[in-house]
């Protein structure tokens, strides 16, 4: 490993590699990522994450970092193997105050720009989910965009980006002992 850098990321997992990953978009070079576990599935939050991005969000700044993140991940992959699988999801409303949240949220999809939300009917959602009891709800709000991320594997994307602009390098079973800032 180097002795200096111009950037030294500490952990290579979703926000380690994601961050490296804008910064080489940017031009930045000379970044060593470094994490005490194995590369990439780390050990930490990313590998336990259960993946599911939702873009609803009342907070706009919340909807479109989603909306984004849905946009970068369906683009990334490891060895043909993608890092977003786009299944949609569905909420489902069984009583009066729940529906009318659903009905908000939909607002709050198509103000923030987020595509392919829609209020469907109860035998709409039965139809995505045989399992589901139609006659228990009032009807959901569907996202056909929204979807399932494999983070370890959009980490690993991100840092061979990384790695073949050679803007960085990644070193895992690494443990940080001491900083130096010169």
């Amino acid at each position: 490993m180097k002795a200096t850098a111009s950037l030294v990321v500490i952990g290579a997992g979703i926000v380690g590699c994601s961050t490296t990953y804008h910064l080489a978009q940017k031009g930045w070079s000379d970044i060593v990522v470094i994490d005490q576990g194995p590369l990439f599935a780390t050990g930490g939050s990313t590998s336990h994450a259960p993946g599911l991005v939702y873009q609803t969000n009342a907070s706009k700044t919340l909807a479109l970092l989603a909306k984004y993140t849905v946009e970068l991940y369906n683009q990334l992959e490891v060895d043909g193997d993608p890092a977003f699988y786009q299944v949609g999801s569905l909420e489902v409303a069984s009583t009066e105050a729940r529906w009318q949240e659903l009905h908000r949220k939909l607002g709050w999809a198509q103000s923030w720009g987020i595509e392919g939300a829609s209020l469907v009917t109860p035998a709409d959602a039965k139809t995505m989910v045989p399992l589901l009891d139609d006659s228990k709800i009032l009807g959901a709000l569907h996202v056909e965009t929204d979807g399932i991320a494999k983070a370890v594997r959009a980490a690993e994307a991100m840092a061979r980006f990384a790695i073949n602009q050679k803007a960085a390098e990644f070193h895992g079973h690494t443990v940080v002992t001491d900083i130096e800032v010169v």
